[in-house]
């Protein structure tokens, strides 16, 4: 019985089969993906563990965003719909794993090493951190990008599908909201502590 043997081109080289071609990604989805792929990357990691997480988010967030492209365009504003599917992905991300979502960003390592007093370092960032988990979901967002992540504000305005009107106008509302909370949060900490020594 002859085994039939894969014929050979040019007699030197077998021939193999042609890989199969990828379907070429739309232009407008290739240059999205290239405008924000970082900034989401970098907003993730401030809300899961670790940079491999991170990316992870973010590829699941265009992938998603690949499946429902043409809808997405269509939609009034499509910067600000794939902005919500991040988002939604970095807190799944963290409840399939039991985790809580944290901004690793508030804990600044080298103001810990360089702070007179370390501890009420930690307990400034830890309310600071609680403060803008109270903030409405655009302030807190707007609060993240532009100090946390480190965004400029057109690149804010950019990634949420909103104006730099609207960011600034935003980033200064929540600035009051933030003040409002630590002071409120200040006040009581303060009354159980005049509670404990009355006690």
């Amino acid at each position: 019985m002859t085994e039939d043997r894969t014929p050979y081109l040019y007699g030197t080289m077998p021939m193999t089969p042609e890989p199969p071609e990828l379907p070429e990604l739309p232009v407008d989805f290739s240059a999205f993906h290239e405008m924000f792929h970082d900034r989401y990357v970098r907003y993730a990691r401030t809300l899961v563990h670790n940079r491999h997480d991170a990316e992870e988010v973010a590829d699941a967030t265009f992938e998603q965003l690949y499946r429902k492209w043409d809808q997405i365009l269509a939609s009034e504003n499509p910067a600000r719909y794939a902005w919500r599917v991040l988002r939604n992905k970095a807190i799944d991300h963290c409840r399939a794993r039991n985790r809580r979502p944290l901004i690793d960003a508030a804990f600044d390592v080298e103001a810990l090493r360089e702070a007179v007093d370390p501890i009420r370092q930690i307990e400034e960032s830890l309310a600071l951190c609680h403060a803008l988990g109270e903030l409405p979901e655009r302030q807190h967002d707007v609060m993240v990008m532009q100090y946390l992540v480190g965004l400029p504000v057109n690149s804010v305005a950019d990634v949420l599908g909103i104006t730099p009107a609207a960011v600034r106008s935003t980033a200064r509302h929540a600035k009051r909201h933030l003040r409002a909370i630590l002071e409120a949060d200040r006040a009581a900490t303060e009354e159980g502590h005049r509670g404990d020594l009355a006690d």
